[in-house]
């Protein structure tokens, strides 16, 4: 596979406070690429900073072998045609003063294309894509269900025919019946599409299920990053072990037997020394340094 999102270095502050410590990673053409750890370890930070909503303090993002960090004007235009996001909360982030027509056609109008039939297809087309009727245009937010909200949120993403897409926690706020149709959704658009996927989640259910790649994510850097397969059954940090640990099991016997990890080290604790990142075995690599334990 070749490379298309290249993250090296990625320095994110708010103020005096330091969120991201020197997050690096990869993420492949055609793949879905997991960023995964506790509430308020950089994880939505992370994906913001990389498509430029946040500007970034510090490292470099590289996207198809072109630098992002600092670009502006047509090449900032450029790069947000190519790399959409789909928001966590399908409330919040759409218009509740604009219809479904208006919220889908606002990114076309935006990148120069003309009002007439060519965008009334595009937003027909990215609609019909995510299973929502032609008559849902008309409506507005409101009108909808969270997880039809978040199918509109998912056209949005989509009607510009973007190469990549970050999904911060996309289901999160959905139950769980409608959290699989949405997951399902996403599956098959990465198909039919030819996306790559950043996909954002707290969720491990989630992520073992539809991420190729997995990368976690402790105190605002990266701890462990490897295949999904392979980190689900032999996880070589400690917090990634004691992450793990805490999925809950639906079967009650096995629940009870089940031993959950501590995880010791207290957060801020050696924040930013060992962020480099020690191959273990082929793709699997993990932080060493401040923590140093397997």
């Amino acid at each position: 596979m070749d490379g298309l999102l290249e993250v090296d270095g990625l320095v994110k502050r708010f103020g005096k406070t330091q969120v991201l410590h020197g997050v690096s990673f990869a993420v492949q053409k055609g793949e879905v690429f997991g960023l995964v750890g506790e509430s308020g370890c950089g994880k939505t930070t992370v994906g913001r900073t990389v498509l430029g909503l946040y500007p970034a303090d510090g490292g470099s993002v590289r996207f198809d072998g072109r630098e992002t960090v600092g670009i502006k004007g047509r090449e900032r235009k450029a790069f947000a045609r190519r790399a959409q996001m789909i928001f966590q909360d399908p409330i919040a982030s759409l218009n509740p003063r604009m219809t479904v027509k208006e919220i889908l056609s606002e990114g076309l109008l935006v990148h120069g294309e003309k009002r007439g039939k060519s965008v009334d297809e595009k937003v027909e087309r990215a609609l019909s894509s995510v299973g929502l009727p032609k008559t849902a245009l008309g409506r507005y937010p409101h009108e909808f269900s969270g997880g039809q909200r978040q199918r509109i949120g998912i056209a949005r993403a989509i009607v510009l025919e973007p190469e990549f897409i970050i999904a911060d926690e996309p289901v999160s706020a959905l139950d769980v019946s409608v959290q699989a149709q949405v997951i399902n959704l996403l599956s098959d658009l990465k198909r039919d599409l030819g996306l790559t996927v950043l996909f954002v989640a707290h969720d491990l259910s989630v992520v073992k299920y539809f991420c190729d790649r997995v990368a976690v994510m402790y105190a605002g850097q990266i701890v462990e990053i490897a295949p999904s397969k392979k980190l689900f059954e032999k996880p070589k940090h400690a917090y990634t072990k004691s992450l793990l640990s805490a999925i809950p099991l639906p079967d009650p016997r096995r629940a009870k037997r089940m031993r959950r990890i501590p995880f010791e080290e207290k957060i801020g604790e050696n924040i930013g020394a060992g962020t480099h990142l020690t191959q273990v075995c082929e793709g699997h690599f993990v932080r060493k340094g401040a923590e140093g334990k397997d």
